[in-house]
């Protein structure tokens, strides 16, 4: 079920889904760890992804090193808009309304910046 890369140490990788075999949850690698092994490793590569997409944000390659382009505006404009997504899915109320929860959220990010993370966790 595993198939097998060299990346650093020797990494399981699902053959089916293509997700590290500790964090992958199809019915064959789930039947090998709990429910808390499972999540507590995705929970890990989502920590994980989240520093090296802040890492990304401020030293990739394509960010402007002097006057921004359009370019450079929609790919960073498109992160935002993908991350907003997931916010989003955090943010729901009870009633499911994507809308308002997005409203929220939009609302907080027009706070300044010493208190937009307060602002964005009130949101939620």
């Amino acid at each position: 079920m595993y198939a097998t890369t060299n990346n650093g140490p020797t990494a399981a990788i699902c053959a089916r889904t293509q997700t590290r075999g500790e964090a992958c949850a199809c019915g064959a690698c789930a039947r090998r760890r709990t429910p808390a092994e499972k999540h507590r490793a995705n929970k890990r590569d989502v920590l994980a992804l989240l520093d090296l997409i802040a890492g990304c944000v401020d030293c990739h390659p394509s960010q402007p090193q002097g006057d921004a382009t359009w370019g450079q505006v929609g790919d960073i404009a498109h992160l935002r808009d993908r991350l907003m997504e997931i916010a989003v899915g955090f943010g729901l109320g009870p009633d499911g309304d994507e809308q308002a929860a997005r409203r929220r959220i939009e609302e907080a990010l027009c706070t300044e910046d010493e208190h937009v993370g307060e602002a964005l966790i009130d949101a939620m």
